[in-house]
């Protein structure tokens, strides 16, 4: 068996006669032009066309790459976890994908002589680890599952020995966006070092031969967002944030960047960590680069228009509740376009009626402000698309203080929860929903854990993750 690192999060398994990929996105950009391939992906496309299936762990899209998966693997056999949202299997099928396979969690199917397991973890919004098992060798590849305590411990039981671990270790939220213009309250909307410990708690639990930092090797060379580089904690840290340590660890880190391999005959073919010696002049050459396909997309957006019709339906996700009660919060919205033009809309919970205004760029005592590009609203509000637009980073969540910062977060969770299928309630929804954590009951122990340390305790939600993963490492 071997495997190859081909991008940001997607890994080419072989066998002498199967192969599988998992992951795909591979070519051009994702979140409306935010994230880009860093370092750039290395593939064969003829080798490609002969995999056997793709394995996608979730559906954001640098896992559910749609560009990507139509241009390169068409016509492929698909598997992906068996939510209790048919988000996933409907887009797929929208795209043209036919031979979709649902698995259900902590089942395994198998591929030729490859076998493969997904185990779901995340409330509503489900990630997937991914357990490989060929030739002897054992991967689990996390990815951007956050998956933790007996969720984590039950998964180790069942395989045994891992061989190599693959975990993300940098933002994929939009933490980073949400801001509090009264800094009284010593506001931090995240810390980018969680990223390393909780990295090196999930590996201290697994106990791997190998750790492999994965799943975060992107830039954003977008102009809103090329700022926001420096918040991107790379493999290199990450592997000198280990070393700094100075702990003794059952695991051995290594820093595989796209085109690097492992095989039983070759063992570790690493790629050049040459666009990390200058990380700056590397990012800028990439900007550069790609300016003309930047330029381009900045003319096709000062051509959306967003109109009555979509803002009407705005207005129906925000009225999208329990008995059909509008969402009792006020707030602004600006929208922008690249050609400097913006307007503002009040939006008000009586009847969730909106009114034109002034524009405004700042927020207000009891108007806190959503900024967003004009494209990526208009997406958001005909895709149902509100959770990928928070992870572009694209967009900016400001407040006058904590209290209106949680009028923001309550607005955008709940745009998120229309999203994924949570609102309007529907039967059927909740049926799969309680079958889903019928088998997945360990999760919610997980949950009143992360309940406690959060609500009671009043930890931050990513020092939780970090304090359930000691907890399951003892």
């Amino acid at each position: 068996m071997e495997f190859r690192i081909l991008s940001h999060a997607c890994l080419l398994v072989k066998t002498e006669r199967h192969s599988i990929v998992v992951d795909p996105w591979l070519i051009g950009s994702c979140y409306w032009r935010s994230w880009w391939n860093f370092p750039r992906a290395v593939y064969d496309e003829q080798e490609l066309l002969d995999v056997d299936a793709v394995v996608i762990s979730h559906i954001h899209w640098d896992h559910w790459h749609g560009p990507s998966l139509k241009r390169l693997f068409s016509g492929k056999k698909v598997i992906v976890p068996d939510e209790p949202s048919p988000r996933s299997r409907r887009d797929l099928n929208s795209i043209g994908f036919k031979d979709v396979c649902a698995v259900p969690h902590a089942k395994t199917v198998t591929v030729g002589d490859i076998k493969i397991t997904l185990y779901q973890f995340g409330l509503f919004l489900n990630d997937a680890a991914v357990v490989i098992e060929a030739g002897g060798v054992t991967l689990l590849n996390a990815n951007d599952a956050k998956i933790a305590g007996l969720s984590l411990q039950n998964l180790l039981a069942r395989h045994g020995a891992i061989d190599f671990a693959f975990r993300s270790h940098s933002s994929a939220n939009p933490r980073i966006c949400f801001d509090v213009s009264d800094k009284a309250g010593n506001y931090v909307p995240d810390d980018r070092d969680h990223y390393f410990r909780s990295f090196i708690a999930f590996m201290d639990v697994v106990k791997p031969r190998h750790a492999i930092p994965f799943a975060s090797n992107h830039c954003h060379l977008h102009p809103d967002v090329f700022e926001l580089n420096s918040y991107i904690s790379n493999p290199i840290e990450l592997r000198e944030y280990v070393a700094a340590t100075g702990r003794q660890h059952a695991w051995r880190i290594h820093v595989m960047l796209p085109g690097s391999r492992w095989s039983e005959q070759n063992s570790f073919q690493l790629s050049e960590e040459t666009p990390f010696r200058d990380l700056p002049a590397s990012l800028e050459t990439y900007r550069r680069r790609v300016a003309p396909t930047l330029d381009a997309y900045a003319r096709q957006e000062n051509k959306v228009v967003v109109g009555a019709a979509t803002l009407r339906r705005f207005l129906a996700m925000l009225a999208t509740r329990p008995g059909g009660w509008p969402t009792p919060l006020r707030f602004a919205l600006t929208l922008r376009w690249p050609d400097g033009r913006h307007e503002s809309w009040e939006f008000q919970p009586a009847g969730a009626r909106s009114e034109p205004m002034k524009t405004i760029n700042e927020p207000r005592p009891g108007l806190p402000l959503m900024v967003m590009p004009a494209i990526i609203f208009r997406d958001a509000v005909l895709l149902n698309m509100f959770h990928h637009a928070g992870i572009s980073k694209r967009c900016r969540f400001l407040a006058s203080d904590k209290r209106d910062l949680d009028t923001l977060w309550s607005v955008f969770k709940h745009l998120e929860r229309v999203e994924f299928g949570v609102l309007p309630l529907k039967w059927g929804y909740m049926r799969a929903l309680v079958r889903a954590y019928a088998q997945r009951w360990r999760e919610l122990v997980v949950y009143g854990q992360a309940f406690w340390l959060i609500k009671v305790r009043r930890q931050p939600e990513y020092l939780a993750e970090e304090t359930i993963l000691g907890v399951s490492g003892k």
